[in-house]
């Protein structure tokens, strides 16, 4: 989802590496000097949008220059990968041929360009490399639609030798950490394992920087003196790449307590009757909370998931149910993989509490990691938004922010969400309309990028076991100053043509819809319910509703709390599988392009109550 234009931009550089050079007459006097170029290039790689927005910077990349004939070269990009916002992507053997060799001094170019159809429209391609002595230098631009995006690919390299080493080994990997009990040892089948103390918390583990020496002149990634989590058994991989980039060597990096007698995690996964997880406490007591619902045959046979220390054992072991009612103590014991630490540890129930869910939005992640700070966004935990659609609107100039983002102006603790509808110019775009008006949108789902159909993007509600009964919370608003509408339907194709109506003023909407589904795809959604206008797939007009809440309303100054209980359009029904959402917009007529530029809707301390 967060991807989905980077990945855009990755098939545009694909496809402009394969064009036909210039069809420039060849130069003669060239014979010979083809030759002196012809081999392997090793460099780094940077692709921008243009004209200065980096995409991906510093990729390592092999090319291959090879004679086409007395006067012209070819270019070969074997195993081409580049990474973006940390994720790999491969575009496979890249091949240029009969590219005409220009002499001028000690210094060779060549040129090439054409006009492509590709799934973003036409493209002007252009190449231009030169080689001076063992440097060689390639640009390449990629022009979408007549200025609509541009694209530029950046390239420089030195000449192999044909002598660099293929070998690519950690010679040797240590800490200089007081936790470390024992140095790593490089074993034969390429693991690394070490010991640190008794004492060593977690956080410890997190946070060791290993010093690393290789072959010479190899690479190494993760690179030497970088921090990386060794915690709760984690396996840090280490790939080494030789001077030559024909061999990778992986090997696998742990941490081992052999004397810990530890229970790390102890979690009662996906039971609906547990309102609070367990504690680990100092006093080895391990204690939880459960619905004020639940029963004593509720209790009487819970299946604890439960993490310990490396190649300990535990008695009774993990996922055997256990009877927790009437206040009974279960005793779990724990011995180290040498046998010299028992411990045992009491697990009991601590209480009851109301069943809710509470979403405080006061953490926030990375939605996509722009190069540029400026082309970053920031979604709230377990939350989807529109930023991503935002984002490719940013991209092309056409907005000046995100939807969505985090504020300090919270009803309580540190952050709140902001959401905003924003101008975002109204251009046909051929592939998309971008419309005059783009409303924020926070809502429990997962947004996958429809460019033909944007409001067929936001995938409305995560699977929902248990019955909910009322959404509470906290809310400010802010209305636009100008209104636009869009008066021709369908609006998703005109949005583009809003117009300003002096009579209306925006207003905010959110709203809790629970519906049914016949099961859950987790991968693309497709079961879900989206902003579409066919009735059938529509979150607020399906006759797949079970439930729905809406609150709408004006400006409001001041922090005012809400309650919004479901009306129930269907019976609830246990064997039933359902999606819930709760969807969060600046302008509640978003879905048709109309709002105010500037509305914003603030929200914080959303607790969902269920049965």
């Amino acid at each position: 989802m967060k991807k989905n234009l980077f990945y855009l931009f990755a098939l545009i550089c694909s496809m402009s590496l394969f064009t036909a050079c210039s069809d420039d007459d060849e130069t003669p006097g060239n014979s010979g000097v083809v030759g002196e170029v012809v081999g392997d290039y090793k460099g780094l790689m940077d692709v921008y949008y243009e004209p200065n927005v980096e995409i991906a910077k510093g990729m390592q990349q092999k090319i291959t220059i090879k004679k086409s004939s007395d006067t012209s070269i070819g270019l070969e990009l074997k195993n081409f990968v580049i990474t973006v916002g940390g994720a790999p992507i491969t575009i496979g053997d890249l091949a240029i041929d009969n590219c005409p060799l220009k002499v001028e001094g000690d210094k060779y170019s060549f040129t090439g360009n054409a006009d492509l159809d590709l799934v973003v429209g036409k493209c002007a391609v252009s190449v231009e490399g030169a080689i001076n002595g063992e440097d060689i230098e390639l640009i390449i631009k990629v022009n979408v639609n007549n200025d609509l995006m541009k694209v530029r690919v950046e390239y420089k390299g030195k000449k192999m030798t044909g002598n660099e080493s293929s070998e690519a080994l950690i010679k040797e990997f240590k800490f200089d950490s007081d936790i470390i009990a024992e140095q790593p040892i490089i074993n034969e089948d390429k693991t690394i394992t070490f010991k640190v103390a008794e004492t060593a918390t977690d956080d410890d583990l997190k946070a060791l920087k290993p010093i690393i020496t290789i072959s010479e002149n190899a690479t190494v990634t993760p690179e030497s003196g970088v921090a990386q989590d060794f915690s709760g058994n984690k396996v840090v991989i280490y790939k080494v790449t030789s001077e030559d980039g024909t061999t990778v060597t992986e090997y696998k990096v742990s941490a081992r307590k052999s004397s810990d007698a530890l229970i790390t995690s102890f979690v009662f996964e996906n039971n609906p009757i547990v309102a609070e997880q367990p504690v680990i406490n100092e006093d080895n007591t391990i204690t939880f909370k459960v619905k004020a619902s639940a029963t004593a045959d509720d209790l009487k046979a819970l299946v604890p998931t439960i993490t310990y220390s490396h190649k300990a054992t535990i008695a009774p072991e993990s996922g055997v149910a256990q009877d927790f009612s009437d206040n009974k103590k279960v005793i779990y014991t724990v011995t180290s993989e040498d046998g010299t630490v028992i411990k045992e540890y009491q697990v009991f129930v601590s209480g009851t509490v109301e069943n809710k869910e509470v979403y405080d939005f006061e953490e926030w992640f990375p939605g996509v990691e722009g190069q540029e700070p400026e082309m970053t966004f920031y979604e709230p935990k377990g939350w989807a938004s529109s930023n991503a659609g935002a984002h490719f609107l940013k991209a092309s100039k056409l907005a000046d922010s995100y939807v969505i983002m985090q504020t300090n102006d919270a009803h309580s603790g540190k952050t709140a969400a902001k959401i905003l509808s924003i101008d975002t110019k109204g251009k046909d775009l051929f592939l998309a309309k971008a419309p005059k008006v783009t409303t924020g949108s926070l809502f429990l789902g997962s947004f996958i990028v429809d460019l033909t159909n944007t409001l067929n993007s936001t995938k409305f509600g995560i699977p929902c076991p248990e019955k909910p009964i009322s959404l509470r919370g906290w809310y400010k608003y802010v209305p636009g100053d100008v209104y636009y509408v869009v008066n021709t339907k369908p609006y998703k194709d005109n949005c583009h043509k809003a117009v300003i109506d002096e009579t209306k003023v925006d207003e905010f909407m959110i709203s809790v819809v629970l519906y049914e589904t016949a099961d859950y795809d987790q991968i693309d959604w497709s079961d879900c319910l989206t902003g579409t206008d066919e009735v059938e797939n529509n979150i607020y007009t399906s006759s797949r509703i079970a439930a729905i809440g809406q609150l709408t309303g004006g400006a409001q100054a001041d922090w005012k709390k809400f309650e919004l209980p479901l009306e129930w359009k269907k019976q609830y029904d246990v064997n039933k599988k359902y999606r819930m959402t709760i969807a969060c917009s600046s302008s509640k007529d978003g879905d048709k392009f109309w709002g105010a530029p500037g509305s914003t809707l603030t929200v914080d301390d959303f607790e969902l109550i269920k049965e």
